[in-house]
């Protein structure tokens, strides 16, 4: 019986991580939370999200504004929340 629990909580932990936001996912949602969607190449966005330090954790990852110190979003099973609604990206020019 505990081999099977540790079978299921390691299954658990494994789809976790698996299922994991990366950056790219933070970014995107950060993005359709903002009120004039407009099309930035890479090199744009890295500008753009200059001020975001990404944590990635085993289950979980977060985004933080570095000058604030407060966190931007955070991400769980496949699903990104943006917390801080008020934080903007950077103008690029």
């Amino acid at each position: 019986m505990k081999k099977l629990v540790m079978l299921i909580i390691a299954a658990g932990i494994g789809y976790a991580a698996y299922t994991n936001p990366d950056l790219q996912a933070h970014q995107a949602a950060i993005s359709d939370m903002l009120q004039d969607p407009q099309y930035y190449t890479e090199e744009q966005d890295a500008e753009r999200f200059g001020d975001l330090d990404f944590s990635n954790f085993l289950i979980a990852s977060v985004t933080k504004d570095t000058i604030r110190m407060t966190m931007v979003s955070y991400g769980f099973l496949g699903r990104v929340s943006v917390v801080d609604e008020s934080w903007l990206p950077r103008q690029v020019e």
